[in-house]
């Protein structure tokens, strides 16, 4: 079985909720169909607040079925500052399910949440791999980019991560581009050719940056007519080709026959 697309967000996992820090957050979780323990991809919600579980159904229903548990993060804070420790705590908690198999777990994350996920694959080694779609990668080169061409959305950077002259230094802390070099495990960056939010050019830097510092297991999907939620001109959804480039990539990287 698969979602229907178009229809009305809804979600099909459980809430679970995990330690994080000096908190709790809670994270939606969907259990694969497996005898054992089964790998586990931790899937990484984008935007500017907490990260909604309804925007990663689409994947996160695909991944069950295709036999891997998933788990849909929330983030502590509005600022990505802390996405990465995030994502750890919820390795912590994966840790202690007897579902979640230890030696096989990814990560997978849009928008915020694909910076997020490339920042943790850099930090932690416990992930094996990890899968983007519709990175952001640089803000900075988002933030000035956007102030001739959308002064609206340049103010929002502005409110969300502060001034990108003033607060460089805080940028380049909290974009993935600068842990690039860190990154040894697999990676799929997948891009629509019509993302606007998030241009290709995101995703085509990341993958030259790893690429040049020595990673040779980097792959770049760039998809036409498809926008940066998965919508395809002029109409409709390419969430189950998405998808299927996701399981094929983790299936190989993971050690999943089909």
């Amino acid at each position: 079985m698969i979602p229907a697309d178009n229809g009305p967000l809804k979600t099909t996992g459980e809430i679970v909720e995990v330690p994080c820090g000096t908190t709790n957050l809670q994270m939606m979780l969907y259990r694969a169909e497996s005898p054992g323990p089964a790998p586990v991809v931790i899937a990484c919600p984008g935007g500017t607040e907490g990260g909604l579980f309804e925007i990663m159904e689409w994947a996160c229903s695909r991944l069950r079925t295709a036999g891997y548990n998933a788990l849909t993060t929330s983030w502590r804070a509005a600022s990505p500052i802390h996405d990465p420790d995030d994502i750890s705590a919820a390795i912590d908690w994966l840790l202690m399910q007897n579902f979640a198999d230890p030696k096989r777990i990814a990560v997978f994350g849009g928008s915020r949440g694909a910076n997020a996920a490339l920042r943790a694959v850099a930090l932690d080694k416990r992930i094996c791999a990890a899968v983007t779609f519709g990175a952001a990668t640089d803000f900075l080169q988002l933030a000035i980019g956007a102030a001739a061409y959308a002064p609206s959305r340049y103010e929002l950077f502005k409110s969300w991560l502060g001034d990108p002259v003033t607060q460089r230094s805080h940028y380049e802390r909290v974009q993935a581009i600068s842990y690039a070099q860190l990154i040894d495990e697999p990676v799929l960056l997948i891009h629509g050719r019509h993302d606007f939010h998030c241009p290709v050019e995101q995703s085509i830097m990341m993958r030259d940056k790893i690429a040049a510092s020595g990673n040779t297991q980097v792959e770049l999907e760039l998809l036409p007519w498809v926008g940066h939620y998965g919508d395809v001109v002029p109409n409709g959804y390419a969430f189950n080709h998405i998808s299927s480039l996701i399981i094929s990539f983790l299936d190989r990287h993971l050690r999943v026959a089909r």
